[in-house]
């Protein structure tokens, strides 16, 4: 159970700050280079940018956990 309470926690976590790097992006004040490729790729394929930095931050995180497998 502890560990369901912190993957939902991380998510909600994920979420605002993608929320946050949106607002950021959306009100003209520039884009910092970690979300530049969700950026790029929103721009190219036409789709949500906030949509696209939660997908990339959720794929760096499985990444993450894949390397880290090993280490436990």
């Amino acid at each position: 159970m502890k560990t369901l309470n912190r993957w939902i926690i991380y998510s909600i976590g994920m979420l605002i700050l993608a929320m946050g790097l949106t607002l950021n992006t959306k009100a003209g004040l520039g884009v910092s280079p970690i979300i530049s490729l969700s950026y790029a790729m929103s721009e190219i394929w036409h789709l949500n940018f906030g949509n696209v930095t939660f997908l990339l931050y959720t794929l760096f995180v499985i990444g993450e956990l894949i390397l880290h497998r090993g280490k436990r």
